[in-house]
């Protein structure tokens, strides 16, 4: 039966727009300040880059139901039955669905104008701007230099939520931007904000074909964390989430990359992207230490270490 996920969205009101394939819309599985959740109409499917949970319509009916009304999965499949048959969410045409992925050059040309209006910094020489040193003191303890800070052009927005701005350059080309906030009570609901119109999907963060494979990681502050310690910076690239796209994969083996060396997240989700990973590549696993989630949150000697340890594996192959 076509059009499922648009007749249950629009069933429980959460649907701005029945026309548009491919759209965010406000996650209500976690407490969402900006839309992050994408639905894509015409395959049935959703995912939300905030809390990582993702599905079809039926899964959508049911977490629905267990978290606002406390369903069991029978009572809630019936439900969704019931919604997909009724005729009051008929009115749907696929015929109408118009793929937004291409990029939008007025939104394309606003996060250009923004990102590169704001004042350039030095951050060996912050001066005395307080918002600058309070960027530069969260950055440090987080085990970022300065002079990293300047190799990837960070900048400072001064807004309160989101200060820390960084260009997302797919091999050299600006692609949009993307803030990261400072503040924990901000964190526990969405830790990154994104200009409006940028594609993750197409957008490779980092540089890539200069060898035959590539190290792949999740976050932009896990690829960081390796241009920090000076390993493989100019060949890791972050999918800036858990499964790496079609157009993420074809960009890859356009420049003749085979292996990849999979450093997403160690949880189940990163476990996961790295199984489908092992679908398109040969693929050698990054060996995590025990209690550690992602390279980000790794001192400069761990990092190197589990590297190390990667490295023998991966030539071993």
């Amino acid at each position: 039966m076509a059009n499922e996920l648009a007749k249950v969205l629009k069933y429980y009101g959460i649907l701005p727009y029945s026309s548009i394939a491919v759209q965010k819309i406000v996650c209500p599985f976690h407490d969402d300040a900006n839309p992050s959740l994408s639905v894509d109409l015409e395959n049935n499917t959703w995912y939300c880059f905030g809390c990582g949970k993702f599905g079809d319509a039926k899964r959508f009916v049911k977490l629905m139901e267990k978290k606002y009304h406390n369903l069991n999965d029978l009572d809630a499949l019936i439900l969704y039955n019931k919604v997909i048959k009724s005729e009051q969410y008929s009115d749907i045409s696929l015929t109408r669905f118009v793929k937004t992925r291409k990029p939008n050059r007025q939104l394309y040309d606003e996060a250009y104008d923004y990102y590169h209006g704001l004042s350039k910094i030095d951050w060996r020489n912050p001066g005395e701007s307080m918002e600058v040193l309070e960027a530069s003191q969260y950055m440090k303890s987080r085990g970022y230099s300065p002079s990293t800070l300047n190799k990837v052009k960070a900048k400072i927005t001064y807004n309160s939520q989101y200060g820390l701005i960084f260009p997302m350059l797919d091999n050299g080309k600006f692609r949009g931007w993307v803030c990261r906030t400072m503040r924990k009570d901000i964190e526990a609901k969405r830790k990154y904000l994104y200009n409006t119109g940028f594609s993750r999907a197409t957008t490779l963060c980092g540089d890539y074909g200069k060898k035959d494979y590539v190290v792949i990681v999740e976050g932009y502050m896990d690829r960081l964390k390796f241009v920090q310690c000076g390993i493989e910076e100019d060949n890791v690239v972050a999918i800036l989430g858990w499964k790496i796209s079609d157009e993420q994969c074809n960009k890859l083996k356009a420049k003749g990359i085979n292996k990849v060396i999979s450093a997403l997240d160690n949880d189940k989700s990163g476990r996961k992207g790295t199984n489908y990973l092992r679908t398109l590549f040969k693929v050698t696993r990054f060996r995590y230490l025990k209690g550690y989630k992602d390279p980000g949150e790794m001192s400069k000697e761990t990092l190197c270490k589990c590297y190390k340890k990667t490295l023998l594996d991966f030539n071993k192959k």
